[in-house]
């Protein structure tokens, strides 16, 4: 488990009329969650399935625990959903430090984690869309996919049924990794090599989200943009 862990976060509405994305840094938690666009109610939804996730985890900080905190935050959209008579559903990427198995990773939907080594920068979560499964099966090629119709079609989300499959891995954190932790606004405005530089850049983890969300805004983003930088020293 780390032994020194700096984190910063930041959001933007970006080219929306609101804000849908949310933020949770905690004791041991931290978490993107980014509502669902085309739902109404997207900024409850992923306010609600963060807090959610944060209260259930504080009882049990296992990897178990980490596990049914998020299907509990599944639940709970679920069920705000239909008391209100709407449809909602949201994004979910978290990192925890649990008890019995070290830095764990959760995710649902298209948020996703990046980890900085030695200045190389890999993404540890898998996208839930209908492109990324096409990507993966090799139907289509990544020159289409920048343009493809459906890059936006989620395969999962938090909220939109009784039951949500969670991705879930423990990962490799050594002194001088940084991790972060990001909605779509980001990574769909800026190309990877971009990310990977200014995540390397000199600055606290503040600085760095700041600087990653400027310069989405800059590239004229369409959506919310979100950054949560994590930096283990």
């Amino acid at each position: 488990m780390p032994s020194t862990l700096l984190s910063g976060s930041a959001t933007h509405v970006g080219g929306r009329k609101n804000n849908q994305d949310s933020v949770l840094v905690s004791e041991g938690l931290f978490a993107v969650a980014d509502g669902i666009g085309g739902f109404v109610n997207g900024d409850v939804a992923s306010r609600l399935a963060l807090d959610t996730l944060e209260s259930a985890f504080a009882d049990d900080r296992t990897v178990a625990g980490l596990l049914d905190s998020t299907r509990k935050a599944n639940e709970a959209v679920w069920l705000k959903s239909h008391a209100d008579g709407t449809s909602m559903g949201t994004t979910l990427v978290a990192v925890a430090m649990t008890s019995d198995a070290g830095t764990v990773a959760v995710n649902v939907g298209d948020s996703r984690l990046y980890r900085l080594r030695d200045d190389s920068l890999e993404q540890l979560t898998r996208d839930h869309t209908v492109l990324a499964e096409l990507l993966r099966s090799r139907e289509v090629s990544d020159a289409d996919a920048r343009n493809h119709p459906h890059r936006h079609v989620l395969t999962r989300a938090v909220g939109v049924g009784p039951e949500v499959e969670i991705d879930h891995h423990e990962l490799s954190a050594e002194p001088g990794d940084r991790l972060l932790l990001c909605s779509d606004g980001l990574f769909n405005a800026k190309s990877a090599e971009d990310i990977e530089r200014l995540l390397g850049s000199d600055g606290d983890p503040q600085d760095l989200c700041d600087g990653l969300v400027e310069a989405a805004l800059e590239a004229d983003a369409d959506d919310n943009v979100t950054a949560l930088v994590l930096e283990i020293r």
